[in-house]
């Protein structure tokens, strides 16, 4: 679901590691590109230090400009026993191709600047739901999400936007799908449930940024959604 780098010292093992899956099972490995997967980001966090800090300064820079020609190239979303849509951000406005996933088949397969290139794929890499908390408490906000389609600018990243149940419920109809599956936020537990059930959050880098975080993962089989926490206590 993304984000394999900028979680700690070891995002390059971490890539390294993903891709020779994919090199193995090409059918059956795949890789969601996250918001982490572009370079402005990766600047203002750990990865290009990291490279740099590993390989030298002028190795560094072409591990790091290789490894991201690949994130340029990855797919932001896919659909698990077409009813079920990963990505690692959220659903993107209906704006975007009437708010239709047959609209992501026209993003760029080389898409190096999402953000002024692409915004449908930086929506999707980037959006969140808003909290149903906040949705119940805040008029203001209820108003301002009912005259823009659910939707409303996405403050606390600075970017994007965030997205309401009934978007979600209208979004999964209009396409048919029974949930959403993303990461993008760090949980407590892992994981957690969100949007009358529908959307589910999973966050697997535990202890991200010295926090308290657990890890999760999920398995979905014959159309069921089970959530796995994973024990990192040492």
């Amino acid at each position: 679901l993304g984000d394999y780098v900028d979680r700690g010292d070891f995002g390059f093992e971490v890539v390294a590691y993903l891709l020779a899956q994919k090199l193995l099972m090409p059918n059956k490995f795949l890789l969601i590109r996250g918001n982490h997967e572009i370079r402005d980001v990766q600047q203002s966090f750990t990865y290009k230090t990291e490279c740099h800090e590993k390989f030298g300064s002028e190795l560094g820079e072409d591990v790091w400009e290789a490894t991201n020609t690949v994130f340029d190239r990855m797919p932001v979303a896919a659909v698990i026993d077409k009813k079920i849509f990963c990505v690692h951000g959220g659903i993107p406005h209906p704006d975007h191709g009437g708010g239709y996933i047959s609209a992501i088949n026209d993003i760029p397969t080389n898409l190096s600047n999402p953000s002024d290139d692409c915004p449908l794929a930086w929506e999707i890499m980037w959006n969140d739901p808003v909290r149903q908390e906040d949705e119940n408490e805040d008029e203001s906000l209820r108003e301002e999400l009912g005259l823009n389609s659910g939707f409303v600018d996405n403050d606390s990243r600075g970017t994007a936007y965030s997205f309401s149940s009934k978007a979600l419920d209208s979004f999964l109809k209009r396409n048919d799908l029974s949930h959403v599956i993303r990461a993008h936020e760090v949980k407590e537990a892992g994981f957690q449930l969100q949007q009358n059930g529908r959307l589910l959050t999973v966050f697997s880098s535990s202890h991200y940024c010295g926090s308290t975080n657990e890890a999760a993962c999920v398995l979905v089989d014959n159309k069921k959604i089970r959530t796995i926490r994973l024990d990192t206590r040492s």
